[in-house]
């Protein structure tokens, strides 16, 4: 069964690869029912932050906590808890899409895989993508798809989103403002990063704003588009 979480946080968290700090005393939490957007430029340590929370990836310093208890890359049980889509789509570019979904389905040991993987294919417009061509042939954006199917086959508590609508046309885009509304609405926790203020203006709660691996801000989701942006310059470029 995946674990229900209700709350996840970084306290006091490094990361140093090498001479690289990639991120540097990072503290919050993220509760059931927020989406939280995190922006910042290229190198503000992004991605290492979704690493982190994954579990992926182990911190230098500092911890990363589940429902108040520490936890890391050992904690198999609460990984199975959490949708990571990352740069890396993380498929077999051998098999079709839905073979890769069934394949995870499998692996997640759910009760009833065939019912999951049409399921998540509805939800993404996959059906007549996934079945016959491997994942290899697909386009971008296609591909992009079937790795979001993927990370929500298990109905997981925790969503982590690393530029979830990269490649994706509107249609497609659509469906994924559509999924974290009722990611959250379910009780579920989301944390996306992106470059991208119009996405975060139309799903997110909550803003984190990452600056050379520092948290420049934490701070309630402003008002539209034009907010986020002026968020964004002013917190993560340092503009002024």
């Amino acid at each position: 069964m995946t674990p229900r979480i209700e709350r996840i946080g970084l306290a006091r968290v490094s990361k140093v690869f090498g001479a690289v700090r990639a991120l540097a005393g990072v503290d919050f939490e993220a509760r059931a029912g927020e989406v939280l957007a995190v922006m910042g430029g290229n190198g503000a340590g992004k991605s290492t932050l979704l690493s982190i929370l994954a579990l992926v990836t182990r911190p230098t310093r500092g911890e990363v906590s589940f429902d108040g208890r520490p936890a890391g890359p050992a904690d198999t049980a609460l990984r199975a808890g959490i949708g990571l889509l990352s740069h890396r789509a993380l498929l077999y570019p051998d098999l079709s899409g839905r073979e890769n979904l069934r394949l995870f389905a499998g692996l997640y040991g759910l009760p009833d895989p065939a019912g999951a993987v049409a399921g998540v294919e509805d939800e993404f417009g996959l059906a007549s993508i996934s079945a016959a061509r491997p994942v290899r042939v697909l386009s971008r954006g296609q591909v992009q798809r079937v790795a979001l199917a993927r990370a929500l086959l298990h109905d997981p508590s925790v969503l982590l989103l690393d530029e979830p609508a990269a490649g994706l046309d509107s249609v497609a885009v659509a469906r994924i403002e559509a999924c974290l509304r009722r990611h959250a609405a379910r009780g579920g926790i989301a944390v996306m990063a992106t470059h991208e203020p119009e996405l975060a203006a139309r799903t997110a709660t909550r803003g984190l704003m990452l600056r050379a691996g520092r948290l420049a801000a934490d701070v309630p989701a402003p008002d539209g588009a034009a907010g986020w942006r002026e968020l964004y310059r002013d917190a993560v470029e340092g503009a002024g």
